[in-house]
């Protein structure tokens, strides 16, 4: 039931109106006869151990129904979440079948952390030294 405002602390993805309308028509999920790209950020098929679970939803905090509708990738590495799927790299451009987050984009430097990880703190931090 869209209220017609956003509202960040519930599904802010939109992950809710996108299950349904996929529930209704399981097509709309893009066309597989496009080949992956180079920048697929896996080359070989994704391993598949047990039920759909898409680790993205459950990350973003979607109810446990939400994020065991789906898988995040297909046997052959690509991306089926909805909510995955229509996001675009801010780096690259990727989307649909390639779609990542900045985190996970090939051109991301190595050093990079996102602004929602938990800082890491020194052990000694603020401790008086022994002599």
């Amino acid at each position: 039931e869209p209220t017609g405002h956003f509202d960040m602390w519930r599904d802010y993805l939109g992950l809710a109106a996108m299950m349904a309308t996929l529930l209704r028509d399981p097509a709309g999920l893009g066309d597989p006869s496009v080949p992956p790209g180079p920048l697929s950020p896996r080359a070989g098929p994704a391993p598949h151990a047990g039920p759909a679970l898409c680790s993205f939803c459950q990350h973003n905090g979607e109810s446990p129904a939400m994020y065991r509708s789906h898988s995040l990738r297909d046997a052959q590495g690509r991306v089926q979440c909805p909510v995955l799927r229509s996001y675009v790299c801010p780096q690259c451009g990727a989307t649909q079948d390639q779609a990542h987050t900045r985190s996970f984009c090939p051109l991301t430097h190595h050093g990079y952390t996102s602004v929602y990880s938990r800082p890491v703190r020194a052990r000694n931090a603020g401790r008086r030294q022994r002599n």
